[in-house]
């Protein structure tokens, strides 16, 4: 049986937005921090390792072995007519000219453009 779940988590996208994630969590390490991860003169190992060139490579080749199987990257997709006239639209209201305060959870789930 086919799980559409293991399909998205195969993906290019699944890959960088782990590899995001990776690289905050290690980028708020008082170890690791934005360096590459490299071995340090004292012998230690340093740095962010989800920035190394290493996994640098691996994303790479990962991103051109996904794009010779067909993978579609789904980062973006075309503008129509009919969603600029939604924008235009959205971006006229007067609700979205006055300026709100922060409330956390605030929003509006079923609001979509």
């Amino acid at each position: 049986k086919n799980d559409p779940s293991l399909e998205t988590k195969r993906s290019y996208a699944h890959a960088m937005k782990l590899r995001a994630a990776m690289t905050y969590g290690f980028g708020h390490s008082e170890f690791c921090g934005s360096h590459p991860w490299h071995l340090a003169d004292s012998g230690e190992w340093r740095g962010n390792p989800s920035v190394s060139d290493q996994v640098s490579n691996y994303m790479i080749s990962l991103r051109k072995r996904k794009a010779r199987s067909g993978e579609v990257a789904m980062s973006s997709r075309a503008i129509t007519p009919d969603l600029m006239h939604k924008l235009y639209e959205w971006n006229h209201r007067a609700e979205n000219w006055t300026i709100q305060p922060y409330t956390p959870g605030s929003r509006n789930p079923g609001v979509r453009l």
